[in-house]
């Protein structure tokens, strides 16, 4: 951080925006490139001309993205011109006499660090809380989109002083530090490139923070990114290793996903614990639970053909409690032509047991009017969120829809071409299911996947015999899809990995394709351990015995009952997870010859 001065000097633009102070417009913008040089060209801030250029650039950039993407804002500069500086007391008293709404300050760092940070003030006159929240914004949307080191995103007395510009402000604002002037930052600071990519990141924070969105007039821009990878040593890997992703786009990639792969027999599947998941339905998958419906695999296809039930369900264990974006790409084909041709998937479901899955998403497509709809479950009650058109007719296409669960931001396209964005103020942040569903419709499924968020080009990936480990076989595979700024996606990225330390059928690795949620049902799951209930249905009066192991396979718990009567029970097992903290583990149940596993998430 730097200091900050208030000097008397220019009067002109102050007037000028008073003159203006009775205007008042919807969503109304204030960008502050901070400091510049003065009109006689002396520098009062005394900073480096990198500062003065890169804030001065970024705040036009953002400022033509709002005026081209956005209609019905108003956006304002403080200053517009290399010679153009303003006192702090000037800024703030231009940003309330336009009433802005959001008040975005840009500054560079200083003092041999690296990374970004942001700053919001709690003696501005706007809510504390809005500004934390847009300064968190702001800080991740630097973070992602400019692949930045997180330094903070803080309140400013914390650090030395209240910053003026924010002091007395009436706008919900922030003063972001991009990076540092006098580190190897400078290089993204003075790169032209990177610099549109700040300015969108701005931009995208507004948008989700005031929950406005700007559709982008079309840009012509119909090439592809591409994504490629490598992984330092070779395909040979003994344990953890980092992958290196080659991600490349003519304008530049916005959104980055990956996934890790492990091979059972002939199959792909995913470490479901971890956040991914993997079916090219070669075979049926034994870590599903069925429903109502007529699922079946029909040459190499998912099929369901029951056109009576209006709520068919095939469901899954899927940890979603990164908080980190996730992607969920399927291949679907309407074979019925007459009746409701409805089908789609829950996504971040909490309990699959219910109708409605009890807190959900459900991604809803419709052939019978050419409409998708978002609904959100609350406490298993469907409520309507949001529609679009979309062509739908008998053919494959291919389904893909990221959410956010830190901002609530849900998007959906069909063949690569966005359909849908809309965002939830009060976002569903975990989930421990997913679940497809069709209505009175024989429907064909392929190639379930779902992804996982990557800030940059290198990610970990965990590799080994412990429960929570990304590749858990001998033969992995490493996959990666990027998207660029006009929703282009790229081809699939593929990499196989052979972990050399594992055996292909180590029998010390449980397996994952018999942690299911088939009965017994253990629930809720994640669980904050005030209740845990087990469902399960007693087929003789032979012991049932429930334990719990951690990753290591280390046995920590277990409880022993005899049922009374062959039927449907319910077992309270919340002694179980007593004095446990929280993490990952397995449920192990047996009853009489009959052994089950379930993956369970304490919070």
């Amino acid at each position: 951080m730097k200091n900050t001065i208030s000097i008397l000097g220019i009067k002109l633009l102050l007037i000028i925006a008073i003159l203006f102070s009775t205007i008042s417009q919807a969503q109304v913008v204030v960008i502050d490139p901070g400091h510049g040089y003065a009109s006689d060209g002396s520098n009062p801030d005394g900073r480096t001309d990198t500062e003065h250029a890169t804030a001065l650039s970024v705040g036009i950039k953002l400022k033509n993205l709002i005026e081209d993407d956005c209609n019905g804002w108003s956006v304002h500069l403080t200053r517009n011109t290399r010679n153009g500086w303003l006192t702090l007391s000037q800024r703030r008293a231009i940003s309330n006499n336009w009433r802005a709404d959001r008040f975005i300050s840009i500054h560079c760092n200083a003092g041999g660090g690296t990374g970004t940070e942001t700053f919001w003030c709690n003696r501005s006159n706007s809510p504390q809380s809005s500004n934390s929240r847009f300064s968190r914004q702001i800080q991740d949307r630097m973070v992602e989109k400019g692949e930045w080191r997180d330094r903070r995103s803080v309140e400013d007395a914390s650090f030395i002083f209240h910053l003026g510009v924010l002091t007395g402000n009436n706008a919900v604002g922030v003063l972001s530090e991009i990076g540092f002037v006098d580190t190897g930052d400078a290089t993204k600071l003075l790169n032209d490139t990177w610099r549109n990519r700040f300015a969108d990141a701005y931009l995208t924070a507004l948008q989700n923070d005031l929950n406005r969105n700007c559709t982008p007039p079309p840009t012509g821009d119909t090439e592809a990114p591409t994504t490629t990878i490598s992984v330092p040593g070779g395909n040979s890997q003994s344990g953890d290793f980092t992958a290196n992703f080659n991600d490349n786009d003519n304008i530049g990639v916005t959104r980055r996903f990956y996934q890790a792969l492990e091979k059972y027999g002939d199959n792909w599947y995913a470490n479901r614990g971890n956040g991914f998941f993997n079916d090219n339905f070669n075979v049926f998958y034994s870590g599903y639970t069925q429903g109502a419906g007529n699922w079946s695999i029909s040459n190499g296809h998912l099929s369901q053909s029951d056109i009576s039930s209006d709520n068919t369900k095939l469901n899954t264990f899927l940890s979603q409690n990164s908080g980190l974006p996730y992607l969920y790409e399927f291949s679907a084909k309407t074979i019925s032509t007459t009746g409701p041709k409805k089908f789609g998937l829950h996504i971040m479901a909490d309990d699959v047991t219910q109708s409605q899955r009890g807190n959900s998403y459900l991604i809803w497509f419709s052939g019978e009017d050419n409409k998708v709809r978002i609904y959100e479950t609350v406490n298993n009650q469907l409520n309507f969120r949001a529609i679009s058109d979309v062509p739908l007719d008998n053919q494959w296409a291919n389904y893909k829809i990221t959410y956010s669960p830190a901002f609530g931001v849900l998007e959906i396209f069909r063949n690569n071409t966005s359909l849908l964005r809309w965002t939830d103020t009060t976002p569903i942040k975990n989930g421990s299911s997913i679940s497809l569903r069709t209505n009175k419709t024989n429907m064909e499924f392929d190639d379930l996947k779902v992804y996982k968020f990557r800030a940059n080009q290198t990610q970990s990936i965990t590799a080994g015999s412990s429960v929570t480990k990304d590749i858990r076989r001998q033969n992995g595979k490493i996959k990666s899809l990027v998207r660029d700024a006009a929703g282009n996606w790229s081809a699939p990225g593929n990499l196989d990995i052979t972990i050399s330390s594992l055996s292909r059928q180590n029998p010390n690795i449980i397996d994952d394709t018999k942690l299911n949620n088939s009965a017994p049902i253990i629930y809720p799951n994640p669980t904050t351990a005030k209740s845990l209930t087990l469902t399960y249905n007693a087929t003789s009066n032979q012991r049932l015995e429930v334990s719990i192991w951690d990753i290591t396979g280390k046995l920590l718990n277990k409880i022993n009952t005899t049922p009374k009567e062959n039927s449907l029970q319910n077992l309270n097992i919340s002694s179980l997870i007593e004095g446990i903290t929280g993490g990952t583990y397995i449920i192990k149940v047996k009853n009489g010859k009959n052994v089950t596993y379930s993956r369970i998430l304490k919070q």
